[in-house]
């Protein structure tokens, strides 16, 4: 019993709270938002919290980002003429606005999806 009162104590006093460890790194992907795209950027987060979209409109062109919020790392990174918005949980979907308008176009033309499984850290 004296043996674990030591560690119980050491325990205790070394680890953060979790409500300041979600602060410290909403704090920290505020800074990588922040730095790739602004301060007018807008994040979204999925459902799953393991990624946010950061984007920034300007005009008709929008700027957007996607971080992994396990490491905070910026796996895309994009500029494009049109938007982009969550479609489903690990689903990105971009609506682009044509530079010339085809003869037959359509509504898949102007439409990309991307899968963000490709980029989950999958713990061993």
């Amino acid at each position: 019993m004296k043996f674990l009162s030591p560690l119980l104590f050491l325990a205790l006093c070394c680890c953060k709270p979790l409500a300041s460890v979600q602060k410290e790194n909403q704090t920290t992907l505020r800074f990588v938002v922040e730095s790739e795209l602004g301060t007018a950027a807008i994040i979204e987060k999925n459902k799953s919290q393991a990624f946010a979209l950061a984007y920034r409109d300007q005009n008709r062109e929008t700027k957007y980002i996607v971080v992994r919020l396990s490491d905070l790392n910026v796996i895309l990174k994009e500029t494009i003429t049109g938007s982009v918005r969550w479609s489903g949980e690990m689903q990105l979907k971009e609506s682009l606005i044509p530079g010339m308008v085809r003869r037959d176009p359509k509504p898949d033309d102007n439409i990309r999806l991307i899968d963000l499984n490709n980029y989950i850290i999958h713990k061993k």
